[in-house]
């Protein structure tokens, strides 16, 4: 018995050990004067292909401009964050202390970031490391020198597809930059070179696909592998459609036949099982968003991946992906989120759930919108009778009570915040939703007031009518 006990505590130490290991602290901290008052949240990108947000931390700068974060990483992670007119990216390993450098402040508004043609500067946070050796320094020199002998030969490769440059730009890059004791830097280089193979292989890609993600297994989570693999499978569902024999591929995915496709790609491409179901995934999501094939088979095959064999980590990335795809759909439920009126009271979107709901984004401030409410005053009493009419104005129009009192526009005024309006992909003003009273989208947007939402909302009305009578008469 006490060689049990012995036993089960040495098989505890050891797993307790090796967990300790795999979860080590990691810390970021440093000094951003401008940024008093800040909260930027440090986030990873889950996979690239249902592209979802991961939380790692969260920076809060104090009143002295001072912030300090630990948190656990198990793997070296690619890390971004938002913040004014920045995205800054930076590589953080498992026990290691970052002392960062913030850019300039450079501020944006939340609607000029709300403006379809907005985009992000682009930088990689800097650090106060001096480690010739730090992973972010070696990939930043790396990316310089990539750059340098990319221009150089940029004519010969992308020009003229001249393999002697892609071979000069490669031996150049490898005699400066000597293999070194870092895999994920190794693997870095490995698929970052790549690129220039590419530029030669892009309209046969057979023997690039066979070298970087058959003989060697892929890391999606590396970004120039993640880019590579991108740019090699996009839209890969309409180039096997578009193929002479494409006939017979169409109809698997018009069937949604998973293990057909993944055949098709085993015995006609010779893939192995992992590239396939990758490849599958990624197309999913290229053609949902291209409209090629019908959104139905689509997220039949999406699932279809649940209820397969396929490792759990990529039935992840399908119930990622199909929770994007769907996201405030027709049918499915509206995100729940808090509103203020302007006595201060607080509401959620779940107060309102005994009519219809009509979500109404605007700004008093502007004329359009203001023209949009005044045609709401036109409505029929029966749209106000089934419906309430919920009016989300910007915290920087709390000072307009006045103005809308004197108007009497109708509905009730309520307060949001930024990160509400970026849930339900606010872009541009107005903009309205129509939810019912299960809580749902019905409209997902709706039309707006002069765009003919009465006769849309009328509409919808007098179809449920004729259904509850035929229901009736069952």
């Amino acid at each position: 018995m006490k060689l049990k006990k012995l036993l089960l505590f040495f098989i505890f130490l050891i797993s307790t050990c090796c967990f300790s290991f795999a979860q080590q602290n990691t810390t970021i901290s440093g000094l951003a004067d401008d940024y008093v008052g800040y909260t930027i949240n440090i986030y990873q990108i889950t996979d690239p292909i249902s592209e979802t947000k991961q939380a790692i931390t969260s920076l809060n700068i104090g009143a002295d401009g001072s912030f300090h974060s630990t948190f656990e990483l198990t793997e070296t992670t690619y890390a971004e964050a938002e913040f004014d007119a920045y995205q800054a990216t930076i590589y953080l390993q498992p026990g290691e202390s970052y002392e960062l450098i913030f850019p300039p402040l450079k501020k944006v508004s939340p609607a000029q970031k709300r403006n379809p043609f907005f985009q992000y500067d682009e930088i990689a946070f800097a650090t106060k490391s001096s480690d010739p050796t730090e992973l972010n320094r070696l990939i930043q020199q790396f990316e310089l020198a990539y750059l340098k002998e990319e221009t150089k030969y940029f004519n010969e490769i992308y020009h003229r597809q001249s393999k002697a440059a892609v071979d000069s730009l490669k031996n150049h890059l490898t005699l400066r930059f000597p293999k070194t004791g870092n895999s994920y830097f190794e693997n870095y280089k490995f698929y970052r070179i790549a690129f220039a193979e590419f530029a030669l292989q892009r309209e046969q890609p057979d023997k690039l696909i066979k070298k970087y993600f058959i003989n060697h297994k892929p890391n999606l989570d590396l970004p120039p592998c993640a880019r590579l693999f991108t740019q090699l499978f996009s839209d890969h569902f309409a180039f096997e459609a578009n193929q002479i024999q494409g006939a017979e591929f169409k109809r698997l995915v018009a069937q949604a036949k998973l293990s057909g496709i993944e055949d098709y790609f085993i015995s006609n491409n010779g893939w192995d099982k992992s590239l396939s179901r990758l490849v599958i995934l990624q197309s999913i999501k290229d053609a949902y968003k291209q409209g090629q094939f019908s959104p139905r088979s689509i997220k039949h095959l999406l699932d279809k991946i649940q209820d397969s064999q396929w490792p759990t980590s990529e039935k992840e990335i399908a119930k990622r992906l199909k929770k994007k795809i769907s996201y405030l759909e027709p049918g499915t439920e509206a995100p729940n989120f808090n509103m203020t009126d302007f006595n201060g009271v607080k509401h959620q979107l779940t107060d309102f759930n005994d009519k219809y709901v009509y979500l109404n984004f605007t700004r008093v401030a502007n004329p359009i919108c203001r023209q949009h409410l005044d045609q709401l005053k036109k409505s029929s009493a029966l749209l106000q009778q089934e419906l309430y009419i919920v009016n989300l104005i910007m915290p920087d129009e709390t000072n307009k009570m006045e103005l809308i009192q004197q108007q009497e526009w109708p509905g009730e005024f309520f307060i949001i915040d930024e990160q509400t309006a970026d849930e339900y992909q606010v872009s541009t003003f107005p903009m309205a939703y129509l939810i019912d009273k299960e809580g749902k989208f019905v409209f997902s947007p709706a039309p707006n007031p002069l765009d003919g939402f009465e006769q849309r909302f009328l509409n919808l009305l007098k179809q449920k009518r004729i259904e509850e009578l035929r229901h009736q008469g069952k």
